[in-house]
């Protein structure tokens, strides 16, 4: 599930919002990605409220495909979106990519103003030390059109 994704363009924000009713939102943005000795060091940010927010990680080694039932995997290997519409309905939809290697964290941190971005609700659950971490390597992705679930089954309508 996302609460809130940003995007560095306004298109991105506004086709998300407009044809799949996601929670998008265009900010400037900034990354970094640095890699010597074995070690690779990510550091990802964006401007909200006055401020730069950032999540930084580092790991060491080569990354690899995670096993079937980690954490990891369950995270990158989401192959279907659902949004909910704003009468109150479902749209199921496809996203397609490989499958990503990872590296594992060795370390991280959030720095963000976890209340003023994503809502006070979700403060206590995000602020404070991550509880884990990794670096994916990415590739292009393909968003299919969304199909409207009916209601009563949960199936296409």
């Amino acid at each position: 599930m996302f609460v809130k994704e940003a995007v560095p363009r306004r298109a991105i924000a506004w086709l998300a919002r407009a044809v799949y009713n996601e929670n998008y939102v265009a900010l400037p943005m900034r990354h970094a990605v640095a890699a010597s000795n074995g070690t690779i060091r990510t550091a990802y940010e964006w401007y909200h409220a006055a401020r730069w927010h950032a999540l930084r990680v580092e790991a060491e080694g080569a990354p690899s495909l995670p096993a079937d039932d980690c954490e990891e995997t369950f995270i990158t290997e989401h192959y279907w979106g659902y949004a909910r519409q704003r009468d109150g309905g479902t749209v199921e939809y496809r996203v397609e990519h490989p499958r990503w290697s990872v590296w594992r964290a060795t370390a991280a941190t959030l720095d963000c103003d976890v209340a003023r971005f994503y809502g006070p609700t979700f403060a206590p659950f995000v602020c404070g030390r991550p509880r884990s971490a990794f670096i994916a390597y990415g590739s292009p992705i393909v968003v299919r059109r969304g199909v409207r679930l009916t209601e009563s089954k949960g199936m296409r309508a």
